[in-house]
């Protein structure tokens, strides 16, 4: 993604000597769709929360933890764990950062735009105690256990952001563009007395590095505000919805719609790379 990102911002870079060029920040919001969270789960692979908690290493470890305390060694996944996190874990929404590469002609801008976000899984797991003698009741306890999904999601987007309303300092612009997307799991990884176990999606190397990234693409669209202060700044709200393909593997690479709600500040580009220059 470092070399593609490179090979579009350098022929860019040297339209800074027109003065149409401009350049900008971007900081936002990432709403990604829940259809690929479903992998952090524990449970949608063999290296899950069975096999960790099947591991003769890490066995005595949960026995001497159940044992101290809830006086019990008798402990399982609660039934039904599966199917209730299958339908219900998604991704939280997630910072989004980047920049902004355009090029204004009359009342439309060719623009590209570079964003990053580490998107993340935030669930648990219950586990059903059977008690011993360690309280009044005789129903099983149930201790939550969380799982956390870590993932790093690199954006790409190649456009024509388009006026269609302008009035005094405001315009209304609609973007269009076609997105490159990269995806990667970062870590997976339950957390029992403190201690995280991790779940590898590598199984090749087992490596908790996980996978290396993969790319989809989609399409997007959606609504900016601008707001005009002078000719060399302005600033930027806006919405996008991007229909895209989150490529994880041969069997998990569904198409599907992620949001984006961001701000930017966008500068004159050719004042700002003169100004270095001198």
């Amino acid at each position: 993604m470092k070399k593609i990102i490179l090979f579009f911002f350098f022929p860019l870079v040297l339209l800074s000597q027109n003065n149409n060029f401009v350049i900008g920040i971007n900081g936002g919001v990432y709403l990604a769709n829940r259809n690929t969270s479903i992998q952090y789960s524990g449970f949608y692979n063999n290296y899950g929360i069975n096999s960790i908690f099947n591991n003769s290493i890490n066995k005595p470890y949960f026995d001497e933890y159940f044992q101290t305390q809830f006086n019990s060694q008798n402990y399982s996944i609660m039934g039904g764990e599966k199917d209730r996190l299958e339908n219900n874990i998604k991704y939280n929404p997630s910072p989004e950062i980047g920049f902004h590469l355009g090029w204004v002609k009359r009342k439309s801008k060719f623009f590209v735009d570079v964003n990053f976000s580490n998107i993340k899984v935030q669930d648990f797991i219950n586990i059903e105690v059977q008690n011993q003698n360690f309280t009044m009741s005789t129903e099983p306890q149930y201790v939550p256990i969380s799982i956390t999904g870590n993932e790093k999601r690199n954006m790409i987007n190649f456009g024509l952001l388009k006026t269609f309303y302008e009035e005094s300092n405001l315009s209304i612009l609609f973007p269009f563009f076609v997105q490159l997307l990269e995806v990667k799991i970062d870590e997976n990884f339950i957390i029992v007395n403190n201690q995280q176990y991790y779940i590898p999606h590598n199984f090749s190397t087992m490596n908790f590095d996980q996978n290396q990234g993969r790319y989809g693409l989609g399409l997007g669209s959606g609504l900016v505000f601008n707001y005009f202060i002078d000719k060399d700044l302005s600033f930027d709200v806006g919405y996008q919805m991007q229909y895209s393909k989150t490529n994880f593997s041969e069997q998990l690479n569904p198409w599907g719609f992620q949001q984006s709600i961001f701000a930017r500040v966008i500068i004159n580009g050719s004042k700002y790379l003169s100004n270095l220059n001198n």
